[in-house]
């Protein structure tokens, strides 16, 4: 298989712990509540002490509406470091790495995607990027307000 490579990273600033967002985005199951249109499911197939494997139902409705289905395993590289591993997919061999940094007005969390895509979704590479950033964004700003209205 031939894959086509794209690195990308972002971070953004908010005011809750560290710890509060990596808790929360170790939730795995309960992510769907914060993107239900985009993230329909995330499904537990196997944990352990080090991983999570989840099964994930994606939707991309852009001009078609299309449903992915993915699996991946999730590591707590240490206090303050998610990475996740893409196993199945159309994203298949994609790496994300989570980083949550104390700052003093909270946390700035960052993001390194090494993001690998099979030729058939090549044509995709621009909408996935803009997804994944869209996605992820949304997620950690519906979380951090979660905190900050338990708080």
């Amino acid at each position: 298989k031939i894959f086509v490579m794209a690195i990308l990273e972002f971070s953004l600033d908010l005011p809750s712990q560290p710890s509060q967002l990596m808790k929360l985005s170790e939730d795995y199951e309960n992510l769907p509540k914060y993107l239900p249109d985009q993230l329909k499911s995330v499904k537990i197939i196997e944990k352990n002490e080090t991983e999570t494997k989840t099964e994930e139902t994606i939707v991309f409705s852009t001009i078609i509406k299309k449903e992915i289905v993915q699996e991946a395993i999730h590591k707590k590289k240490n206090d303050n470091e998610l990475i996740t591993d893409i196993i199945s997919g159309p994203a298949k061999g994609t790496t994300i790495q989570t980083t949550f940094l104390k700052t003093d007005a909270g946390t700035n969390v960052s993001f390194n995607i090494d993001l690998k895509l099979n030729l058939k979704t090549k044509i995709l590479k621009p909408l996935i990027k803009k997804y994944y950033k869209m996605v992820l964004t949304s997620i950690l700003y519906k979380m951090n307000n979660k905190i900050l209205e338990e708080n």
